[in-house]
Order: C-alpha cells, then sequence, then structure tokens
C-alpha cells in the first residue's frame, strides 16, 4: 500500500539560519591548524586491516564515506573530522569558530566536499584542505539524522517529521512529511529513479521527489522494524537494514518491499550499509562482523573481532576496491578486502 501526498514547503530559511532576528554567514575558520600522524597501530588478520587509534585524538568514530580526493574521511565523537588514506596516514580537523559539536552521518557532496550532520541542530562541510562550514538546519534541540547528496546538486537530510534540503550555499528548505505518515525519518539516499528514499521509525520506507512530493510504503508484511540506512545496489532496487528484525530488506522503486533473514548466518541489529564495488551488498553488524549479502539474498558475514574491532558502525566502499568502516569502540577505521573472501 502506497499514501501519495504532494507537501508544500513549510519553510525556507534563505542563505543563512537566523538568531535572535539577525542574519549570520556561516561560520568556519580555515585558518585551524590540521593534525596529520600515523595511526597508532594496524592490525592485519585477513580479509582485514584496520587501524587503531586509542589515545591519538580519534575518539569513537562513527560515520565513514570515500572522498573525491581518493581519500576516505570519517567523523569522530570528539567534534573532529578526520582523513584517512587508503595507507593510513590519518589528518584530524577540528574547528570550535564553527561551532562543530558531534559530527555524525558524512557523505560526499555535489560539490567536491564532504557535507556532515552534526548534533547540535546543524548541517557541515569540509573541504579536501580541511575547510569547516556549518549551516543551522533545526532548532528546539532538533538534529539531522540522515544525509545524502541528491540528483538536483543538492544535499537531503532528514530531521523530526521533515525531509529537508541544502544548497551548497547553505539555502535551506524543509517539507513536511506529515500528511503522508512519516513518523521520525532515518535515513536517506539518493535512488535510481532520480528521487531520494528513505527509512521511517515506524517501519515505513518513503520517497520524495526533488520538487517534495512524498510517498510512503508500508512494510508490514515484509518483516521489517526499525528500518535503518538505506542504499541504492547495483541491480536498481534499494537496500536497507532492519536491526529490530536482523534483517536485510529491499524495495524496488515501484515500491514492492521484501526482507532476507540474517539469523541463520548470525546478523545481530545490523546498522550501516553500502554498495560494494563487487557488485553485492555489505552491512555493518552489532556482533563485531561484517556482513555482505548478495543480489540474491545470500547472507554471509565475516567475525572482525580479531582484528581488534569493537562495534563496527558506519560503511562505504572505497576508492581501493575494499569496504571501508568504523570501529566505535576501538577506536579505528578499518576495511576488508572483498577479493579475499568467497565470491557471493
Amino acid at each position: 500500500m502506497s499514501v501519495v501526498v504532494a507537501v508544500t514547503v513549510s519553510a525556507v530559511l534563505v542563505l543563512w539560519a537566523t538568531a535572535g532576528g539577525t542574519t549570520t554567514p556561516p561560520i568556519h575558520d580555515p585558518a585551524m591548524p590540521a593534525r596529520s600522524y600515523a595511526p597508532a597501530a594496524r592490525s592485519d588478520v585477513e580479509p582485514f586491516t584496520v587501524f587503531s587509534d586509542a589515545g591519538h585524538g580519534v575518539v569513537r568514530p562513527r560515520d565513514v564515506a570515500a572522498g573525491s580526493d581518493g581519500n576516505l574521511w570519517f567523523t569522530a565523537a570528539n567534534d573532529r573530522v578526520g582523513r584517512i588514506t587508503p595507507e593510513g596516514e590519518i589528518t584530524l580537523f577540528s574547528d570550535p569558530a564553527s561551532r562543530l559539536r558531534q559530527p555524525d552521518r558524512i557523505v560526499p557532496g555535489p560539490d567536491g566536499a564532504l557535507w556532515f550532520t552534526a548534533l547540535n541542530g546543524r548541517v557541515g562541510r569540509v573541504t579536501a584542505s580541511g575547510d569547516i562550514t556549518t549551516f543551522v538546519v533545526a532548532e528546539d534541540g532538533a538534529s539531522p539524522v540522515g544525509l545524502a547528496a541528491g540528483p538536483d546538486g543538492n544535499v537531503w537530510y532528514t530531521v523530526n517529521d521533515q525531509i529537508g534540503r541544502i544548497t551548497p550555499t547553505g539555502e535551506h528548505t524543509t517539507f513536511d512529511g506529515t500528511p503522508a505518515g512519516v513518523y521520525l525519518p532515518m535515513h536517506i539516499t539518493a535512488g535510481p529513479d532520480g528521487n531520494l528514499w528513505f527509512t521511517n521509525l515506524d517501519g515505513q520506507i518513503g520517497r520524495i521527489t526533488p520538487d517534495g512530493q512524498i510517498t510512503t510504503f508500508d512494510t508490514s508484511g515484509a518483516d521489517v522494524a526499525f528500518p535503518g540506512e538505506i542504499v541504492t545496489g547495483g541491480d536498481g532496487n534499494l537496500w536497507f537494514t532492519s536491526p529490530g528484525s536482523n534483517r536485510i530488506g529491499r524495495i524496488t522503486p515501484q515500491g514492492h518491499v521484501d526482507s532476507f533473514d540474517g539469523a541463520s548466518a548470525g546478523v545481530e541489529e545490523p546498522s550501516a550499509i553500502t554498495s560494494g564495488s563487487d557488485g553485492n551488498l555489505w552491512f555493518t553488524n552489532g556482533n563485531d562482523h561484517i556482513g555482505r549479502i548478495s543480489r540474491d539474498g545470500q547472507i554471509t558475514t565475516y567475525d572482525a573481532s580479531g582484528a581488534d574491532v569493537r562495534t563496527p558502525f558506519g560503511i562505504t566502499a572505497g576508492p581501493d576496491g575494499n569496504v571501508w568502516f568504523t570501529s566505535l569502540n576501538s577506536n579505528g577505521i578499518g576495511f576488508i578486502r572483498p577479493s579475499l573472501v568467497e565470491a557471493g
């Protein structure tokens, strides 16, 4: 079942957010020094390599994304955005002047920068040279959750019961999702059909067109519970995690939903998901495993605990053909080599 509602723009905040009735520009300080160094330790346990950094500046890394510069970029809980080369050299960027607080989701943007959410109601961007800018997109204690570059050259995000859009220059717009039954939208991604797709805390999957028309799709018949991250797969469908039912879900652009049970393969609370260069989908797992699901639904998990992985969290396909992930509770950034595991 689907519900289609053409929604109107609920708010347009032109160019910069206002505070106390005063228009304020985006805040950044390009003079903030960066800190570059080799990681504290490297662990090679095939098919994994993990760079651990306890005590050296990377604290609870959350999300990771591939940048246009050929490196991986990540967010850390100690108000840092980091860059790691495929060889493991880490550079940390911080910018107190930009009011950067606990950056979370990070994605490549349409302008060559990396864009991220922050837990103080902001969306930010960091250039390849480490120049950080943040924009206020939510107030009253709310913070954006999901983030994705859209096909329209803008960046899209979720916040409260709304879907937001921000231009590369900081002009942002929100679309009210409540008429279409949107309740606490979570993660969002660009779909294969020119629209944005998002997960909803109540179990629905949503779609929003670039002009703000929202559709929601019921997943109750597919054993989906609290869907998490969502990504477009190489098969032209959208794939998402379902941590509440230990399953991986799939939805076609036409709205047909099914899911695959991961319990027999050791799936426990899957979280982030990405499309790998090998044609499979890869996901993080709450039991220190990295998972893979083929396009026909075959699931395999790989134990990463021997490589000092503790709570893998974010995941992305790297420019080197490997699948990179963060290790939240061991302060690490690592990767798995699809070439070293059996074909899916």
